[in-house]
């Protein structure tokens, strides 16, 4: 099972930019048929622990997939599809 964390969707800022993640990740994985646990945080100091440098971020596995651009649900699809031909580091 995949892990998957957003961060930024609770961002004090209150942005747009940085609530659209976590619903766009739950589309994207319903949408693919996936199970994955979605973990969200807007947690300064985790961020820059998985390497993020720009909100908003989705870590996959715990590695870095995308960092301070709101994606589609599309290219979080493709960025998941990316991700299934790859082992997992996630907690099952």
């Amino acid at each position: 099972m995949k892990k998957i964390e957003s961060f930024g969707a609770s961002c004090p800022m209150g942005c747009p930019t940085c609530a659209t993640p976590n619903n766009s990740i739950l589309q994207a994985i319903s949408e693919l048929g996936l199970k994955a646990r979605v973990v969200n945080s807007n947690d300064i100091g985790e961020a820059q622990e998985r390497g993020v440098t720009r909100l908003p971020a989705i870590v996959i596995d715990g590695k870095v997939r995308s960092q301070g651009k709101a994606l589609s649900v599309e290219e979080i699809k493709d960025i998941l599809r990316q991700t299934e031909e790859e082992p997992t580091g996630g907690e099952e």
